[in-house]
């Protein structure tokens, strides 16, 4: 029996649908995260519910579920996992309650719309910085180019920090890290396992311990010079010596370190996955160039063409779509919860997963089909909102969705104006669900300069 989530379910979780035998779903989940999520939306319905014990999971596939999940952070708390917690502290992605509202409320006036626009230029200036050595008929890795790229514009725009003789090492610390927290939620695991002495543990405590390093460092430095700057780091160097919000070195670096380490891998990983649609799409690649063409010609973008650039926000929203960066997120539930007539008990877990939704064929027909018309306006209205949710919702809603969509539109129509980028003929391409949606294999691009 499939439930609809507009059909009140007055039901236990014992009711509910899903598989027969949890223990060979749980071990299905494991070796293919992505498969089994999907096979089961679909087989199940609306809501999945697997059973272990006491240990209850529900995955939850329809826009007014996840609304309601989004929305209820009382209840229903985000979880990070275990080894990313340890690295980040009590930064924004991991503190909760009044902690957290307090934490968004200090750092909200730093994401404004016009504070991002402000910072274009930086990104731009960082993206010709680093592509101005790319050379016609080279074959690069997209996947570790734009996670570089991504660190050096981080660096520069929200915390005055040259990055770039940094960021190959830097890169290869956060992925240590990001590896070292692969997919375990849905799992049966655990804690002991973390104290085990296994080279991926020996490998995560070195990168954890040298971006403990290098971010003290770039405080200790802000801290004795000027920290007069628009950044995100002098504000919070400000605010500590004027000895106003509790700032303290610590909490300076756990949301240095925070932004860094999420902000950076998102985009990045949904900029790579753009290059390899557009790479297999030709035709959509042609209208792009044609709008980048017209609306640049021969200068460089800035923050204010945005808005004059809505095919590419376009190409971009549709990359999220198919390649969500991140593909599941999780709450636990902290007391009883009611949704839609059902009731998940406390200590149970509530997934949602963008991925499996962004493909649903109710609200995006043809859901493997590269197709950035989707975006537009009319079709956009005719959607339920959290059919689409790339960032989240609801107040842990990313702080930094809007820099990263100038990020992504701004780093697209800067490269467009000069490259196209072919995929290597063969390549092998597999999906790495680990924290984000990675290219198991890499992905190798060809340039080609565009004449």
């Amino acid at each position: 029996m499939t439930h609809s989530a507009t059909d009140a379910i007055d039901a236990c979780p014992a009711n509910l649908p899903g598989p027969r035998n949890p223990w060979l779903a749980y071990a299905a989940l494991y070796r293919d995260p992505l498969g089994y999520l999907t096979r089961a939306a679909r087989k199940h319905g609306d809501v999945v519910h697997i059973k272990i014990g006491r240990k209850s999971d529900f995955l939850l596939n329809h826009p007014d579920l996840v609304r309601a999940a989004l929305l209820d952070h009382e209840n229903l708390r985000r979880c990070v996992h275990r080894p990313l917690r340890r690295v980040l502290g009590k930064g924004l992605l991991t503190c909760r309650g009044e902690r957290h509202k307090k934490q968004r409320a200090l750092l909200q006036p730093m994401f404004t719309r016009e504070r991002i626009v402000a910072l274009g230029d930086v990104m731009v200036g960082e993206i010709t910085r680093r592509t101005d050595r790319w050379r016609e008929g080279a074959t690069l890795d997209m996947a570790p180019e734009m996670l570089e790229l991504a660190i050096s514009i981080a660096g520069k725009a929200l915390f005055d920090v040259d990055f770039s003789s940094k960021a190959a090492g830097l890169r290869d610390a956060l992925v240590t890290v990001l590896q070292a927290t692969r997919f375990n939620n849905l799992a049966v695991a655990s804690k002991q396992f973390e104290k085990l002495s296994l080279p991926i543990h020996r490998r995560f405590a070195r990168a954890a311990e040298k971006l403990e390093t290098e971010i003290r460092a770039i405080i200790a430095e802000r801290q004795k010079g000027a920290s007069e700057g628009p950044d995100l780091l002098s504000i919070m160097v400000r605010l500590q010596k004027q000895s106003r919000k509790g700032l303290t070195e610590q909490k300076i670096r756990d949301q240095i370190l925070t932004f860094l380490m999420v902000g950076h891998e998102t985009t990045a990983t949904a900029l790579m996955w753009t290059w390899y649609l557009l790479s297999e799409n030709p035709e959509v690649a042609t209208k792009l160039y044609s709008e980048v063409d017209h609306v640049l010609g021969d200068r460089l973008p800035s923050g204010q063409d945005c808005d004059r650039l809505p095919y590419t926000r376009m190409v971009f929203a549709e990359s999220m779509r198919l390649y969500p960066p991140v593909w599941l997120l999780t709450r636990r539930a902290v007391g009883d919860v009611k949704i839609n007539g059902f009731v998940i008990r406390s200590g149970s877990y509530v997934h949602l997963s963008p991925f499996v939704m962004h493909r649903d064929p109710r609200y995006f027909p043809e859901p493997e089909r590269f197709d950035p018309e989707r975006w537009t306006p009319e079709a956009v209205a005719a959607r339920p909102k959290f059919s689409y949710f790339p960032f989240g919702g609801g107040s842990l809603q990313c702080i930094g969705e809007g820099f990263g969509w100038m990020q992504g539109v701004l780093t697209i129509a800067t490269l467009a104006r000069r490259w196209q980028m072919r995929l290597v003929p063969g390549h092998r391409i597999e999906l790495g669900p680990h924290i984000t949606l990675r290219s198991r294999y890499g992905m190798p691009m060809k340039l080609e300069r565009r004449r």
